[in-house]
Formats: structure tokens, sequence, C-alpha cells
């Protein structure tokens, strides 16, 4: 059944990537290898979290990796968060296709995304890792996985999340319109379990040149623990 609905979601990629604008002609000649992409995160996100987590792909675009993840994990509930309204609605279109009942899709901006507590994100066009935490922070569980493709320098984000993100920081640099209180950024910064702030869970070779890489973040203060 995955494989039928993946090969369906491919055809309408191609039926109607043109009047949509849903990926470029090159992704078109690729999309065998964007659909395998797409899988590997819900590989990724499977071996983490199970089979049945809530999950929030941020700017889902045309669907990929969120439509595939939602095929591959029925047991997931996966938020597909797209603020373009006809990609919106060609996603509403696969999801209701694909018969994806597991695919949620909200064609909004993040910050209006509210009561969904997220154990994984997933990103694959936002810029860096700092700008998915900052975008998605109010709706971690605590730990929430962030993952997306990296290219090879990944690591040099690390230090600016990091230090956002450890107990006793403090916003700054790219997070100054984050507004937070004293007892709100206490919260969301340290763990209920008593895990460090940020650790890389896993890096895992995807396509040329790149990784699928997935940061575990401890203490999202709008969610309670999981397991």
């Amino acid at each position: 059944m995955t494989n039928e609905r993946l090969n369906e979601y491919a055809r309408l990629l191609e039926q109607y990537h043109g009047t949509l604008d849903l990926v470029s002609t090159k992704g078109i000649d690729e999309l065998d290898r964007l659909i395998e992409e797409a899988r590997a995160y819900a590989a990724v996100v499977s071996d983490l979290v199970g089979q049945n987590p809530v999950v929030v792909d941020l700017g889902s675009g045309a669907g990929l990796p969120g439509i595939v993840i939602a095929a591959e994990l029925p047991g997931a509930r996966v938020h597909l968060v797209e603020r373009r309204r006809r990609r919106g609605a060609f996603l509403d279109m696969a999801a209701g296709r694909l018969g994806l009942d597991n695919a949620i899709v909200h064609t909004t901006d993040i910050s209006n995304l509210s009561e969904v507590c997220a154990d994984v994100v997933t990103a694959q066009a936002v810029s860096t890792f700092a700008s998915v935490a900052r975008l998605t922070r109010h709706l971690h569980r605590d730990p929430c996985y962030l993952v997306s493709r990296r290219g090879p320098g990944w690591h040099e984000e690390l230090a600016d999340l990091n230090e956002w993100v450890t107990p006793g920081s403090r916003p700054g640099g790219p997070f100054d319109d984050v507004a937070v209180s004293d007892s709100i950024w206490k919260s969301a910064t340290t763990s209920t379990q008593g895990d460090t702030a940020l650790a890389v869970a896993d890096e895992r070779p995807l396509g040329r040149d790149g990784s699928l890489v997935a940061l575990r973040l401890a203490g999202g203060r709008a969610c309670p623990p999981s397991g």
C-alpha cells in the first residue's frame, strides 16, 4: 500500500507541478531520489521516537518529506504547515487522494499553530537549525527532535543554537525578537528529565554532499514530557 501511495503521489507532483509551481523541472526529473530521501526522514523519525509520533513538518511545500512521512508511518500524526495557499491546496488534495487520514494540513504561518505537542519537527527548506528551533519552540514536547537535511558545514550551526537552549542562557542574535519571561525561559531550557539541552541524536548520509541530521532538544515550554 505504501508504494502504491507514493507512486500516486509522484504522479500528482508530475501532473500539477507546472500550474502550481510545486518543484523545479530538475526536481521532477529526480522524483525517485527525492521520494527516497523523504523516506529516509521517516526512517529516522521511526528509529528515534517509534511508529506513532506527532510530527510537525515546517514549510511543507509540495509535501517532501511530510506527505511521505505520513504514508510511511500510518500511526503518526503529521502536521503539514505551509503558508502558500496553492501549495496548501495541493497538500490537502494529495492527502485526500492518498487516503492519508493522519496528515493534517495547516495553511498558515507556523506562529499561528497551537495545541500541538511535537515529538519531531522536520524541515526541508528552512535555513538553519536555529531558525527551526526559534519558529517552532512553542510546539516542542520535552524532548523534541529537529530533523533536517544539512550540508557539510552543519556543525557550525550548533554554537548559536546551543547558546540559546542551554539553561541560564538568554535569547540573542537571531532570537532577539523572541520575548519570554524569566519563568517561561527557565521551563523552556531545563528538561524535566534532567537531560542536556542539546545533543546530536543521529546523522546519516543523504544524497550528494548532504546528511540527514537529527538534534535532540530538551525543555519544550508548552508540552508535557513524553513517554
